[in-house]
């Protein structure tokens, strides 16, 4: 019986990395003043494996939740209708009517301005 509850005891205890316990008898040899990276060490495997939490905040940009993306109304018949109207009229060109402008006086004659600059341009002949 004995050896059945120490065997149940050893099945129990998780089984130590091989990095971990290499690291632990470098340890061992080690002098005071040499132990702290093999201790970083040591930390940064059992979170690695999960034995240990983390005092470092985790890395990163925080991700902000999406908007939830509005759910689309349903087409009603009319809206559908005008819609099919508008895309009969796309592409269409119409004929353009002659306009005729038979109220409006056409004179011959030049703008004020241009005969006054017209005068100017004479008057530097002679």
């Amino acid at each position: 019986m004995d050896n059945d509850t120490t065997n149940k005891e050893l099945e129990k205890k998780p089984e130590k990395d091989k990095s971990l316990e290499n690291l632990e008898r470098m340890l061992e040899k080690l002098p005071e003043n040499a132990k702290k990276p093999i201790l970083d060490l040591i930390n940064k495997r059992k979170v690695e494996l999960g034995l240990l939490k983390s005092e470092l905040k985790p890395l990163g940009y925080k991700l902000k939740k999406r908007k939830a993306k509005p759910q689309p109304k349903p087409q009603t018949k009319e809206s559908m209708e005008s819609l099919r109207k508008i895309a009969a009229n796309i592409g269409t060109v119409k004929e353009i009517q002659k306009t005729d402008f038979h109220d409006v006086d056409v004179k011959d004659q030049p703008l004020k301005k241009e005969t006054k600059a017209l005068e100017e341009v004479d008057s530097y002949k002679y």
